[in-house]
Order: structure tokens, then sequence, then C-alpha cells
């Protein structure tokens, strides 16, 4: 997958569909919103999927994408995290692209993103939760800036 992009809450379907065909000629039926056991082995592959969470999971509605929406939206995955997160009003999570599990770039609600830590234990359950920012985030102020130590750092 080219894109996965986890959102803090659901990103309303009619709304999405609507956004992807007006700005990028998404079709909106290849735009699927739902769980992936509740679609048919037959359906066409969609272009987009957007996927609710299993319970109360903190940034558990999860938006992926391959090619087709790399093609038709001209963004990496920050960028449209970033388009999705203003648009909707809803914070994001995307992997920061590092070797440690536990760091996340979040997207806030303004497009402004930085570097993450999240709580290991919440992952553990299938929730991403912040504990501090390793950066300023502009559009998140209320987070504490905690860098990582020199020898944790890997960008």
């Amino acid at each position: 997958m080219r894109y996965q992009i986890h959102f803090e809450q659901e990103l309303p379907a009619e709304a999405l569909r609507r956004f992807l065909y007006e700005g990028y000629g998404v079709a909106p039926h290849a735009v699927y919103v739902g769980r992936m056991e509740d679609r048919a082995v037959d359906d066409p592959r969609p272009v987009v999927m957007l996927n609710p969470p299993d319970e109360d999971e903190e940034f558990g509605w999860i938006l992926t994408g391959d090619s087709e929406l790399a093609d038709a939206t001209g963004q990496d995955e920050r960028e449209l995290a970033a388009t999705l997160a203003r648009t909707f009003r809803v914070r994001a999570f995307i992997d920061d692209g590092g070797i440690y599990p536990d760091r996340w770039v979040l997207v806030s609600t303004d497009g402004s993103s930085g570097r993450v830590l999240t709580d290991e234990s919440a992952a553990a359950d299938g929730s991403l939760r912040v504990v501090h920012a390793l950066e300023p985030i502009s559009g998140e102020p209320h987070l504490a800036v905690v860098p990582p130590p020199d020898w944790a750092r890997d960008w």
C-alpha cells in the first residue's frame, strides 16, 4: 500500500466520496467504506478503502490506497493526510518511515505535522495514543515536546 492513513474520527462516507470525485476525479463507486470482511471477494478493486475501527480505538479509521490514488491526487501520503485533515477537521497518523514502531507522524487539523511518540501498551491493544511530540507541531501547541536522545534518532 502506498497510503495508510489513520484518522482519529470517521470521515463521512458521502462527503469523502464527493471530495475525492470533485478534487481528483476518483469515481464514487471506487471508494469503499466499510469493513474488509464485508466486501465480496468478486467486487471490483476499489481505488480507496476507508475501514472502521474494530472497537473504540483512537485513530482507528484507516484510509488505504495504492498507485491509482497516487496518480489521481498527485500527492504523497503526508500531503494527502494533510489535505484530508484540513478538509474534514480530523487529526491523522501516518508511518514516519523509521524503525521504531511507536513513532508516527501526527497530522493536525490545520495540516501541520510532526513526529510523535505513541503509547506502546495502548498500541498493543490496537490504539494509537500520543504520549508526546518529538518535535513542535504548530497545530498541536498543547503537546509537550520531548526530543528523542541522539542514539534513538533515525531521521
